[in-house]
């Protein structure tokens, strides 16, 4: 039984190539670079991927090099000609060489498989596994631990956002994650907010369940008993529980034990996901809670900008079309049309959404 609960244990703990989320650099070989701060936080260690060629004598330096060059959280130094790790930062994460210790640098089959190398000059193989672990004497050299995947701060940006709920002067992002895909796409989903000061995580759900009829959430004590977005409801059970974030981006999310005790500041966002997974590349959930990625139903409309009538143009039929104000609200609504004329709006951006029997999708355009 011992034997047996020990290797579930194992099995349980593995990170795998297929685990991995960011990859960087071109080639048909791939190696992967395990990064473990030993800083004491439950995201101490990461891992990234990096696509290369055998002929070019790729090395983990290069490998490192590479992130750092794809990534703006991401910087490190180097010294002794570039043969020697001094320093990485990855977000509120920092090693500094000599501050209070230095690098350890590993390798092996998998990053349960470590032993120590050479060092950052050390030439890539495919498929293999290189880790930097800080500490020589901290109190002694450790392996990687089993790292989380690496994510992108790249991968979302405010900007983004199509639709903003709420009023006031500083935006944050919530990104709800299901952790499930549906047709390869994963099911996490993003809403812009506007508000002035401050807002509590909880308020900033409040303030989303307000603005749209599709979206709730129930809480238990401090813990989020379930989330809903459409027709998803997902109720946090005895192993999988609703887990709270915030960050900046995607690539800083940092653990939150209660969502009431978390504050929201101008670009600050608020992350939310149940399984194994932390809040991952989100899709924007339009006013009436339809997502254009997921149905990807494909139309144009012209002319835009557009004075009086706007034309719609779509090899599927039109069940209904609707119009949406950047604060999320309804201003037009119309069915089977495959025109509609806008001149009673005020200028602005809007976004138009279409009902088919195929599915939903939206987009912005201008009334001039």
């Amino acid at each position: 039984m011992l034997f047996l609960l020990l290797t579930t244990q194992l099995i349980f703990a593995q990170f795998t190539a297929a685990d991995v989320k960011f990859h960087v650099g071109t080639g048909t070989e791939t190696a992967y670079l395990v990064v473990d701060f030993k800083d004491g936080t439950d995201d101490r260690s990461y891992a990234w991927g990096y696509h290369f060629n055998l002929s070019d004598n790729k090395t983990v330096a290069d490998l490192i090099a590479e992130i750092g060059a794809n990534e703006p959280n991401f910087t490190f130094a180097t010294g002794f000609g570039g043969g020697f790790l001094n320093d990485i930062v990855f977000n509120q994460h920092s090693g500094l060489g000599g501050s209070p210790d230095y690098w350890s640098t590993w390798e092996g089959a998998s990053a349960d498989t470590f032993g120590m190398n050479g060092g950052i000059s050390t030439k890539l193989q495919n498929s293999g596994w290189y880790g930097v672990s800080y500490g020589f004497s901290n109190p002694t050299a450790e392996a990687p631990a089993t790292p989380i995947a690496a994510y992108s701060s790249k991968w979302y940006k405010e900007a983004d956002i199509t639709t903003w709920l709420g009023t006031g002067t500083n935006k944050s992002l919530v990104v709800v994650d299901f952790g499930t895909d549906t047709n390869g796409v994963p099911d996490s989903y993003v809403f812009g907010i506007q508000y002035n000061g401050s807002l509590t995580g909880d308020e900033a759900l409040d303030l989303i369940d307000q603005e749209l009829n599709g979206f709730s959430y129930v809480m238990n004590t401090s813990d989020i008993a379930s989330v809903t977005v459409g027709q998803r409801t997902e109720t946090a059970g005895t192993s999988d529980k609703w887990k709270i974030y915030k960050g900046k981006d995607l690539s800083s999310w940092k653990t939150q034990a209660d969502v009431s005790q978390v504050t929201l500041g101008n670009g600050e966002w608020l992350g939310l996901s149940i399984g194994k997974r932390r809040p991952f590349k989100p899709q924007e959930i339009t006013a009436s809670l339809s997502s254009s990625e997921v149905s990807n139903i494909e139309f144009n409309i012209y002319p835009n900008p557009v004075s009086d009538v706007l034309n719609i143009q779509t090899a599927q039929q039109i069940d209904k079309v609707v119009i949406y104000n950047m604060q999320g609200r309804v201003v037009l609504q119309s069915k089977a049309a495959s025109s509609v004329n806008v001149s009673s709006l005020n200028s602005g951006i809007y976004l138009l959404e279409i009902h088919t029997p195929k599915g939903t999708s939206a987009v912005r355009f201008v009334r001039k």
